[in-house]
Protein backbone atom coordinates (compact mmCIF):
# COMPACT_ATOMS: atom_id res chain seq x y z
CA UNK A 1 0.00 0.00 0.00
CA UNK A 2 1.44 3.38 -0.96
CA UNK A 3 1.65 6.35 1.42
CA UNK A 4 -1.04 8.15 -0.63
CA UNK A 5 -3.38 5.18 -0.33
CA UNK A 6 -2.72 5.01 3.40
CA UNK A 7 -3.65 8.67 3.90
CA UNK A 8 -6.81 8.26 1.80
CA UNK A 9 -7.99 5.32 3.93
CA UNK A 10 -10.38 5.82 6.86
CA UNK A 11 -8.65 6.99 10.05
CA UNK A 12 -7.26 4.38 12.42
CA UNK A 13 -7.13 4.65 16.18
CA UNK A 14 -4.02 3.09 17.73
CA UNK A 15 -4.45 2.49 21.43
CA UNK A 16 -1.68 1.19 23.70
CA UNK A 17 -3.51 -0.88 26.31
CA UNK A 18 -0.35 -1.51 28.32
CA UNK A 19 -0.53 -5.18 27.38
CA UNK A 20 -0.86 -4.82 23.62
CA UNK A 21 -1.69 -2.53 20.76
CA UNK A 22 -5.38 -2.09 19.87
CA UNK A 23 -6.19 -0.92 16.33
CA UNK A 24 -9.70 0.18 15.43
CA UNK A 25 -11.55 2.04 12.71
CA UNK A 26 -15.18 3.04 12.24
CA UNK A 27 -15.57 1.48 8.79
CA UNK A 28 -16.17 -2.18 7.77
CA UNK A 29 -12.87 -3.95 7.17
CA UNK A 30 -11.04 -7.23 6.90
CA UNK A 31 -8.20 -8.12 9.22
CA UNK A 32 -5.75 -10.28 7.31
CA UNK A 33 -4.23 -12.98 9.45
CA UNK A 34 -1.89 -13.96 6.62
CA UNK A 35 -1.52 -17.04 4.56
CA UNK A 36 0.07 -19.57 6.81
CA UNK A 37 2.39 -20.26 9.68
CA UNK A 38 5.20 -18.08 8.34
CA UNK A 39 3.09 -14.91 8.26
CA UNK A 40 4.10 -12.62 11.14
CA UNK A 41 1.94 -9.54 10.56
CA UNK A 42 -1.70 -8.55 10.46
CA UNK A 43 -3.11 -6.09 7.94
CA UNK A 44 -6.26 -3.99 8.22
CA UNK A 45 -8.06 -3.73 4.85
CA UNK A 46 -10.93 -1.21 4.61
CA UNK A 47 -13.95 -2.25 2.51
CA UNK A 48 -14.85 0.89 0.61
CA UNK A 49 -18.31 1.62 -0.76
CA UNK A 50 -18.76 -0.41 -3.97
CA UNK A 51 -16.81 -3.47 -5.12
CA UNK A 52 -13.54 -4.74 -3.63
CA UNK A 53 -11.84 -7.33 -5.87
CA UNK A 54 -9.67 -9.98 -4.22
CA UNK A 55 -7.27 -12.18 -6.17
CA UNK A 56 -3.72 -12.57 -7.43
CA UNK A 57 -1.44 -9.91 -8.88
CA UNK A 58 -1.48 -11.71 -12.26
CA UNK A 59 -5.25 -11.25 -12.75
CA UNK A 60 -6.30 -9.64 -16.06
CA UNK A 61 -8.29 -7.03 -14.06
CA UNK A 62 -6.34 -5.26 -11.28
CA UNK A 63 -7.30 -6.56 -7.83
CA UNK A 64 -7.93 -4.21 -4.89
CA UNK A 65 -6.54 -6.79 -2.48
CA UNK A 66 -3.79 -8.99 -3.91
CA UNK A 67 -3.19 -12.31 -2.17
CA UNK A 68 -1.22 -15.47 -2.95
CA UNK A 69 -1.50 -19.00 -1.68
CA UNK A 70 -2.80 -22.49 -2.31
CA UNK A 71 -6.21 -22.44 -4.00
CA UNK A 72 -6.21 -18.67 -4.68
CA UNK A 73 -7.49 -17.87 -8.18
CA UNK A 74 -6.48 -14.85 -10.29
CA UNK A 75 -9.91 -13.22 -9.75
CA UNK A 76 -10.87 -15.12 -6.62
CA UNK A 77 -13.87 -13.24 -5.17
CA UNK A 78 -15.55 -9.88 -4.72
CA UNK A 79 -16.86 -8.11 -1.66
CA UNK A 80 -19.56 -5.51 -2.20
CA UNK A 81 -20.30 -2.72 0.26
CA UNK A 82 -23.70 -1.13 -0.47
CA UNK A 83 -24.62 1.35 2.21
CA UNK A 84 -22.96 -0.68 4.96
CA UNK A 85 -24.42 -4.03 3.84
CA UNK A 86 -21.39 -6.17 3.01
CA UNK A 87 -21.75 -9.18 0.69
CA UNK A 88 -19.18 -11.81 -0.33
CA UNK A 89 -19.49 -13.18 -3.88
CA UNK A 90 -17.21 -16.24 -4.16
CA UNK A 91 -17.30 -16.11 -8.00
CA UNK A 92 -17.30 -19.92 -8.06
CA UNK A 93 -14.03 -20.22 -6.11
CA UNK A 94 -13.09 -21.75 -2.77
CA UNK A 95 -14.41 -19.49 0.03
CA UNK A 96 -15.76 -20.32 3.48
CA UNK A 97 -17.30 -18.39 6.38
CA UNK A 98 -16.65 -19.80 9.85
CA UNK A 99 -15.63 -23.06 8.16
CA UNK A 100 -18.81 -23.38 6.05
CA UNK A 101 -18.29 -23.34 2.25
CA UNK A 102 -19.94 -20.41 0.46
CA UNK A 103 -21.16 -20.99 -3.10
CA UNK A 104 -23.39 -17.95 -3.68
CA UNK A 105 -23.38 -14.28 -2.64
CA UNK A 106 -23.69 -14.15 1.15
CA UNK A 107 -24.02 -11.22 3.54
CA UNK A 108 -21.08 -10.92 5.92
CA UNK A 109 -21.82 -10.50 9.61
CA UNK A 110 -19.64 -9.03 12.35
CA UNK A 111 -16.93 -11.41 13.50
CA UNK A 112 -17.10 -13.92 10.64
CA UNK A 113 -13.85 -15.73 9.84
CA UNK A 114 -13.34 -15.77 6.08
CA UNK A 115 -11.04 -18.35 4.48
CA UNK A 116 -10.09 -17.87 0.83
CA UNK A 117 -8.50 -20.74 -1.04
CA UNK A 118 -7.02 -23.30 1.30
CA UNK A 119 -5.26 -21.08 3.81
CA UNK A 120 -5.75 -17.31 3.48
CA UNK A 121 -7.59 -16.19 6.65
CA UNK A 122 -9.41 -12.92 7.35
CA UNK A 123 -11.64 -11.74 10.14
CA UNK A 124 -14.52 -9.49 9.08
CA UNK A 125 -15.22 -6.51 11.34
CA UNK A 126 -18.20 -4.20 10.98
CA UNK A 127 -17.89 -1.66 13.83
CA UNK A 128 -21.39 -0.21 13.38
CA UNK A 129 -22.94 -3.69 13.46
CA UNK A 130 -20.82 -4.65 16.49
CA UNK A 131 -22.05 -1.56 18.36
CA UNK A 132 -25.66 -2.43 17.46
CA UNK A 133 -25.14 -5.99 18.73
CA UNK A 134 -23.53 -4.73 21.97
CA UNK A 135 -26.50 -2.41 22.58
CA UNK A 136 -28.84 -5.43 22.52
CA UNK A 137 -26.94 -7.24 25.29
CA UNK A 138 -28.43 -7.08 28.75
CA UNK A 139 -27.00 -4.17 30.72
CA UNK A 140 -24.68 -5.09 33.54
CA UNK A 141 -26.26 -4.11 36.82
CA UNK A 142 -24.15 -3.13 39.79
CA UNK A 143 -23.79 -5.97 42.25
CA UNK A 144 -25.02 -5.26 45.75
CA UNK A 145 -22.75 -6.87 48.31
CA UNK A 146 -24.41 -9.41 50.56
CA UNK A 147 -24.16 -8.64 54.24
CA UNK A 148 -24.01 -11.50 56.71
CA UNK A 149 -24.32 -11.13 60.43
CA UNK A 150 -22.90 -13.77 62.70
CA UNK A 151 -22.77 -13.75 66.42
CA UNK A 152 -19.49 -15.64 66.60
CA UNK A 153 -16.94 -15.00 63.85
CA UNK A 154 -14.46 -17.38 65.47
CA UNK A 155 -16.61 -20.34 64.35
CA UNK A 156 -16.71 -19.19 60.69
CA UNK A 157 -15.09 -21.67 58.31
CA UNK A 158 -14.19 -20.61 54.79
CA UNK A 159 -14.22 -23.22 52.04
CA UNK A 160 -12.39 -22.75 48.76
CA UNK A 161 -13.71 -24.51 45.69
CA UNK A 162 -11.78 -24.70 42.41
CA UNK A 163 -13.88 -24.95 39.30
Amino acid sequence: MSCNALFQSPPLDLIDTGKGLKVQTATPHLVSLGSGRLSVAITLLPLKEGITRIGRDDAPVPQDIAIEGPGIEAEHCRIENRGGVITLDPCGHLCSLDGVPVTRPTQLMQGYTLCLGKSYIFRFNHPEEANRMKSMLPQKSPVTPLVYSTGNLSSLTIFSVCV
